[in-house]
């Protein structure tokens, strides 16, 4: 099976190139390790990404939009050795808008769709509240009950819902797993309810840390697979 080859640009956020480190050397520059076989039960896995000025604007914590690139690359990495029972989909805090992607198989032609949203959405008004787009993932999670669902933020988490600390807890009630992708920022994991894995991508990180993140909630149900060490 082939895929479109997958750019990388050097970015403020994912600091310079790595020596290495992992199973295989990826096109990429850096690994993720083997993502196994694919899981016994049906699985589906949301991205949810903050575009608001503090992730995107020239200071923000990814102004080159890398999240967007490393986040594919890691699909296609697990796309390699998916089953049709594995689905991937997108939505933005600015959800709905143009840049959601409904779930679709990790195939040639699923991560070609999932393409389309890993962008920053024209329609999107750059939201920081994380309720709104909370609310569609829980929706889109509960048209697809067979399947185990895990649910990964993209975002400093500079909140601005009336009531931020609310926005947490009901973040831990998604019916599913949860995984708090933290881009930049000083939010210390102990804001976060235990239920919720936390990641902390800083600017000093090498290219492949939001991957790595990904991935790891991509093979969390599969058979044999294992992150490679940073």
């Amino acid at each position: 099976m082939t895929f479109l080859p997958i750019r990388l640009q050097p970015g403020r956020l994912l600091g310079p190139a790595p020596a290495g480190g992992g199973d295989r050397p990826s096109a990429a520059g850096f690994r993720l390790g083997s993502p196994g076989a694919p899981s016994l039960v049906p699985t589906l896995l949301i991205c949810l990404f903050d575009n608001s000025g503090s992730v995107i604007s020239p200071s923000g914590t990814d102004p080159l939009s890398n999240r967007f690139a490393e986040v594919e690359y890691a699909f296609a990495v697990v796309a390699k050795r998916a089953a049709p029972h594995e689905l991937g989909a997108v939505l933005h805090f600015d959800s709905p808008c143009r840049g959601d992607v409904a779930p679709v198989a990790l195939n040639r032609g699923g991560i070609a769709k999932l393409q389309g949203g890993l962008v920053v959405p024209g329609d999107g008004a750059g939201s920081s509240a994380l309720l709104p787009s909370l609310r569609q993932a829980v929706k889109l999670t509960e048209g697809y009950p067979q399947h185990a669902a895990t649910l990964a933020v993209l975002s400093d988490f500079s909140l601005l819902d009336a009531n931020p600390t609310a926005a947490l807890r009901e973040l831990a009630m998604f019916p599913g797993e949860v995984h708090a992708v933290v881009l930049g920022g000083h939010l210390r994991s102990d804001a976060f309810d235990p239920r919720i894995t936390v990641t902390h991508v800083q600017r000093e990180d090498p290219p492949g840390a939001v991957a790595r993140a990904l991935f790891a909630s991509l093979i969390t149900h599969r058979r044999g697979g294992r992150p490679a060490s940073p």
